[in-house]
């Protein structure tokens, strides 16, 4: 189990565009509730073929549901995750359980006035992604190496010498270690970040905020503790209930940032917290790019779940 702590925060912010809409409210007639019946689920591993029957090893699957009287549809993957909204019964999942691991899909399709039926499969999935080393910096596990006597490549640490520049930097915003602390109002730089490897390799995570959060002054964000933003601000919030924490590969493409700058060399590795969980800052999201990572150091990179034009970078430190 390692333990980290909060210590710098910093942002960069890329404005794309605005778009403003008006509605009117009107007059809702709501008629017989109907569940939807007649479910179908049906699913396609990637690469699955006759020499790789559970996949590629991506660990990717693509699921697609009907049924009659549905006016959406909603799943729950059965590995930890957190559930997914599927309008019109499309959905794509990336389960990374390393090996081959059986799970229990459930869809949840919605009919009028909220009346619901469901339906499981069970779906085997090969996934070949794994990042043993970031487990090992997270919970302070040893490493097992492959038979060969082999581990993971090395880490690295990013440094910047220069202004940053480009969107995969903070180029916005940054704030210096301990710019929040200390203050009255500080609830941000005694969280503690607790990583555990299970026995069944799967990581476990829980935030010990020392009972406030700082969240980011966006009113969706405070919205879900009774706050108006405008600020950045302190609120209770419970944040005793564990995260599975899974480890995938990034989907962003940062051949064109690494071909500006030759020191930027940004891990690939995604965590996604499941049960709405979220490192420290809270924004809106509980998916985070590790750029790098060491026994000592997190660096990481998180989109804000109420703007996706607004990058976030928060570098902790264990204890």
């Amino acid at each position: 189990m390692r333990n980290y702590k909060s210590n710098i925060l910093l942002l960069a912010l890329i404005i794309i565009s605005m778009t403003f809409k008006s509605c009117q409210d009107e007059d809702q007639e709501f008629g017989a509730i109907i569940a939807p019946s007649n479910i179908t689920l049906n699913f396609e591993i990637l690469g699955q073929d006759t020499e790789n029957p559970n996949g590629d090893g991506s660990g990717i699957v693509n699921f697609t549901a009907t049924a009659d009287d549905a006016l959406t549809y909603i799943y729950s993957y059965g590995d930890g995750t957190d559930n997914v909204s599927a309008p019109n019964g499309t959905s794509t999942h990336r389960f990374t359980q390393l090996g081959l691991n059986a799970y229990d899909v459930t869809v949840i399709a919605s009919g009028t006035g909220g009346a619901t039926s469901s339906f499981v499969v069970t779906v085997e999935v090969f996934s070949a992604f794994d990042d043993l080393e970031a487990k090992s910096f997270l919970t302070g596990a040893p490493i097992t190496l492959d038979p060969n006597g082999e581990g993971p490549a090395a880490a690295f640490d990013i440094t910047i010498f220069e202004t940053p520049t480009q969107y995969y930097y903070p180029s916005f915003f940054a704030a210096g270690p301990g710019t929040f602390c200390g203050n009255p109002d500080d609830c941000f730089c005694d969280d503690e970040l607790i990583f555990t490897m299970n026995t069944d390799g799967t990581l476990s995570y829980i935030l010990d905020n020392k009972g406030e959060t700082f969240f980011n002054a966006n009113a969706a964000h405070q919205a879900i503790v009774g706050g108006a933003g405008g600020g950045d601000a302190c609120f209770a919030l419970d944040t005793s209930t564990e995260s599975i924490v899974t480890l995938a590969p990034t989907s962003e493409n940062w051949e064109p940032a690494m071909a500006l700058d030759q020191r930027f060399d940004p891990r690939g590795t995604v965590m996604n917290f499941a049960n709405g969980g979220f490192m420290s800052y809270y924004i809106g999201t509980s998916s985070y790019e590790i750029l790098s990572i060491s026994e000592t150091e997190m660096h990481v990179r998180a989109n804000d779940g109420a703007n996706a034009d607004l990058s976030w970078y928060l570098r902790f430190t264990s204890l």
